[in-house]
Parts: C-alpha cells; sequence; structure tokens
C-alpha cells in the first residue's frame, strides 16, 4: 500500500485534467479532529477551471470536481504552521490544509499557493 502521493502522481493528474499552463499540488481537508481520516486531494488550476481530484487511501484517483473559476468566490489563504485555503464553489464551502511536510513537490505547491493567492477577492 502507498503512504505518500509522490510528483509524478500529481504530475499524472495535472497532465491529465489541467491545460498545458496548469499549476497542480496536494491538499487535504482541514479539520480539527483527525477521526474519520481526512479526504485527500490533487487540486488542479488552469486558466479556466479548478478541478478537485480527491484521492482514496491507497492516492488513487476516487472522483473528480470540476469547478469554473467563475463560481469560485470567497477565497481566503491564510498562513501560520499549515497553510489553510477556504473557497466557496457552486453552493459548498472547501476548507483545505497545505503542510509543510510536502517533501519532493515543494515547488509545485508554491506554485498552488500563489495560483489561490491570485483567486483572492
Amino acid at each position: 500500500m502507498k503512504l505518500t502521493i509522490g510528483k509524478d502522481d500529481i504530475e499524472l493528474v495535472r497532465g491529465k485534467y489541467g491545460a498545458a499552463n496548469a499549476v497542480a499540488g496536494y491538499l487535504e481537508e482541514a479539520k480539527l479532529i483527525k477521526f474519520p481520516l481526512p479526504k485527500y486531494y490533487v487540486v488542479v488550476i488552469d486558466d479556466e477551471n479548478l478541478t478537485m481530484v480527491q484521492m482514496d487511501m491507497k492516492f488513487k484517483e476516487k472522483s473528480a470536481e470540476v469547478f469554473p473559476l467563475s463560481s469560485v468566490s470567497n477565497v481566503e489563504v491564510a498562513s501560520l504552521m499549515a497553510t489553510r485555503i477556504s473557497f466557496d464553489a457552486n453552493g459548498q464551502t472547501f476548507k483545505l490544509l497545505s503542510r509543510p511536510v510536502s517533501v519532493g513537490f515543494g515547488e509545485e505547491q508554491k506554485q498552488l499557493l500563489s495560483r489561490f493567492e491570485s483567486l483572492v477577492d
């Protein structure tokens, strides 16, 4: 069983769901209590869409939701120990977390966070 997600996994999802200039990174559901386990996502943002690909416990694709960037609102990015991202899309509120221990794909995480920051109203 796979215990971590790798750069190759993120690139595979980015290639499947994103345009040529898309950025992708790994985020997880922000929860105060870790039971049940949080949902894990690879998030892909290009010029038109924000795609959230939910991963299962083996880090295989479980489901995907595509939101046009025009439907994404109330974007907030806050950082202390880990970066918290919250946004509304199609009537749903998402609260995600980017942990600083994302080893091996730190540059991808920085690009994803800067793309989220550019979406802040």
